[in-house]
């Protein structure tokens, strides 16, 4: 049965003394029963402003105590409510992650995204192993171009560069780096960007590939290139962008944020109800020499 408000309870006193509608269609209109209607009416005649039957129960106060232990966890790890909700209680502290989020607000550390409070339908994939697939891609940082190569088992960022420009030789360059330090991925994904892959033109249907292409043939990484205007393909690098942002604000650099978020900061896709576990800690945890698909 639905609550009523003041505007829903002095519509209902008014029609029920017109008479225009039935006290059937009255209470249908209101989504409550014929005898609460008729409780409404007779309560409420004659009332401007008329006082709810039931408020409810006002909510509690939120301790101190609360509020300062969410802006220190805040301070050393800048969640969201429902991933320091699930921090607290594997320190044996519990916070519903709605009072969180209310703090947050409270004290300005968050704020309401309407888009997020819309329940979406959507299918969650990963790989099983480290060094299955690796995602990769440029984004603008600061006047700069940052290139990030993102593994998709362990959300592990294994290689990352800021450079005055986008392109081949160094996105090459990162590769190197990465694959020297953490192994050599056996799939690559990435767009359709010159920095990556020939695009085909009039003047040339059927170009070569280029240095980068050839680069990923050298080392046996299959190159396996997004849908056009698809960044869901990406999609697990496309929302570390803004992940890095927030994090590179916060901690004042682009080396601590990304240090804090494979090393520190655990990762609510890859958290279970035993562990909390970095991308770091899920990439060693996940690799394996040889593995299959």
């Amino acid at each position: 049965m639905a609550k009523l408000n003041q505007r829903k309870i002095r519509w209902v006193v008014r029609h029920w003394d017109l008479g225009e509608l039935s006290h059937y269609q009255i209470a249908k209109q209101q989504k409550i029963s014929v005898q609460h209607a008729a409780r409404v009416a007779q309560k409420y005649k004659g009332v401007q402003q008329p006082k709810l039957l039931n408020p409810g129960r006002q909510p509690d106060k939120i301790p101190k105590q609360q509020i300062e232990l969410v802006k220190r966890l805040f301070a050393k790890q800048p969640f969201g409510a429902c991933n320091m909700e699930k921090i607290l209680s594997f320190d044996g502290k519990h916070i519903p992650h709605n009072r969180i989020h209310k703090i947050m607000k409270q004290e300005g550390l968050a704020i309401t995204q309407p888009n997020k409070s819309r329940r979406r339908k959507w299918i969650r994939y990963e790989r099983r192993y480290s060094n299955s697939l690796w995602h990769i891609d440029w984004s603008l940082f600061e006047g700069k171009w940052l290139i990030a190569i993102l593994d998709d088992a362990s959300r592990f960022i294994v290689g990352y560069g800021l450079f005055d420009h986008a392109n081949v030789e160094n996105s090459i360059t990162v590769m190197k780096q990465a694959i020297t330090k953490y192994g050599t991925p056996k799939q690559l994904v990435s767009d359709h960007g010159v920095q990556f892959t020939s695009i085909a033109r009039e003047t040339c249907l059927e170009p070569k590939e280029n240095q980068f292409q050839q680069f990923l043939k050298e080392n046996g990484i299959q190159h396996i290139k997004a849908r056009i205007k698809h960044p869901q393909t990406n999609g697990k690098l496309e929302r570390w962008w803004q992940t890095n942002k927030f994090l590179c604000n916060h901690f004042g650099s682009l080396q601590k944020g990304i240090k804090h978020y494979n090393e520190k900061r655990p990762h609510m896709s890859l958290n279970t109800d035993d562990a909390l576990i970095t991308p770091m800690q899920a990439f060693q945890t996940k690799l394996r020499s040889e593995h299959g698909f």
